[in-house]
């Protein structure tokens, strides 16, 4: 389960043991329980936004809030710090309210064995604290907790980014009509331009040429590629002492029929 506290909102997510995401809470209308929220408090007391979770741990007794909402709360903490309540007190008493807000909403998704913390506001030891005394587990944290989100985004596009320069590898030979697919795929970025199955194919149907980065690539004749399923029955049923597919080393070579 994880616990993603930042700036603008607070998201509880649920993933299953291969990462993927099983649940998912958001909590964005309000800004009580986001960093903003916190820089807010922070400006009241005119304490630097580092400081206060130490602060916070600091409390001898924590001020209760009625409230965690953003208008109403800073209110709240001025009017305690004119009573002469010490600042650890108060930070103490709005990051218990936080700690509770969260919890409900981890609540919502279910808390795993396995909890951790992100965004910037895991770099708060005293909200950390605070969480772990609540869900009755300690935290697992990064070292850089307010990237992960963009660390996560980063690995995601460069994942698609891959498969897609995987796919773009395969040059797809061929056509389909009625009474079939008769494709022949080519993956370029496996051939290494032997030239093995243009002396293996009995219908002499390959050629290697060079490619756009003048690499030596395998390639489906330009007037054989409208004729396939005349001139190739398919590595399956090719009756040859071997086939393309046999002696290509890379199986770089595969057909849709």
């Amino acid at each position: 389960t994880i616990l993603d506290m930042g700036g603008q909102d607070c998201k509880a997510i649920s993933c299953d043991g291969d990462g993927r995401v099983t649940n998912f809470i958001m909590n964005d209308k309000c800004a009580g329980g986001t960093g903003r929220f916190l820089e807010m408090i922070a400006e009241v007391l005119n304490t630097p936004l580092g400081e206060i979770g130490d602060l916070a741990l600091m409390s001898k007794t924590a001020i209760p809030f009625n409230t965690i909402c953003a208008v109403f709360a800073k209110s709240e903490a001025i009017s305690y710090l004119r009573q002469g309540v010490t600042k650890s007190d108060i930070l103490a008493g709005l990051h218990d309210a936080i700690a509770t807000r969260s919890l409900n909403l981890l609540k919502r998704v279910s808390i795993e064995k396995e909890f951790s913390i992100t965004g910037g506001i895991a770099k708060n030891k005293g909200m950390v604290a605070k969480l772990g005394e609540k869900t009755g587990m300690k935290p697992l944290l990064s070292e850089d907790p307010q990237i992960i989100g963009a660390l996560g985004a980063a690995i995601f596009a460069q994942e698609r980014s891959s498969k897609a320069s995987t796919q773009a590898m395969k040059i797809h030979y061929g056509y389909t009509d009625g009474t079939g697919n008769y494709t022949i795929i080519i993956d370029t970025g496996k051939c290494d331009g032997c030239g093995e199955c243009v002396q293996t194919c009995p219908s002499g149907i390959f050629i290697v040429d060079k490619d756009d980065s003048d690499q030596l690539k395998a390639k489906v004749k330009e007037e054989a590629r409208k004729k396939l399923a005349f001139l190739c029955p398919g590595y399956r049923s090719c009756n040859h002492d071997k086939n393309c597919h046999d002696v290509c080393s890379r199986e770089a070579i595969s057909h849709s029929w």
